[in-house]
């Protein structure tokens, strides 16, 4: 569930805690920070109203949390790969061509591997 988002955004700094704040402090300053950030009181803040949100949603939960500041801490390469978009993940060029025609349409990509199911995979002649 980690997303790379989580290692370029430092959460604790979105809601002015320390990373050792406990729960009660979290839900303090993150209260705090909507109620002044909020658009019906705030017009024009919506964005900042998100980004307290997410940081909420994500040291409010004890999992997420952990999860958070494994990421943090471990550096970018535990943020996992930036996501693809669904155009990047047809398969082109040599490999389709070492696939062949119908592994294109059946095919899944993983990193730099390319999968094909045993059941629609065409032999190779």
């Amino acid at each position: 569930m980690a997303e790379r988002e989580w290692f370029d955004t430092d959460y604790y700094k979105v809601l002015g805690v320390t990373n050792v704040a406990t729960d009660k402090e979290i839900t303090r300053a993150y209260r705090k920070l909507a109620k002044s950030h909020h658009p019906d009181t705030n017009p024009g803040s919506e964005e900042k109203f998100k980004t307290i949100s997410v940081a909420y949603d994500v040291l409010g939960d004890a999992a997420k949390r952990k999860e958070y500041d494994e990421v943090r801490r471990l550096g970018p390469a535990a943020a996992g790969p930036k996501r693809r978009t669904s155009s990047d993940s047809s398969v082109t060029g040599a490999d389709a061509v070492v696939l062949g025609p119908s592994a294109a349409k059946t095919s899944k990509r993983c990193c730099t591997s390319t999968f094909v199911t045993p059941s629609t995979a065409s032999p190779l002649l």
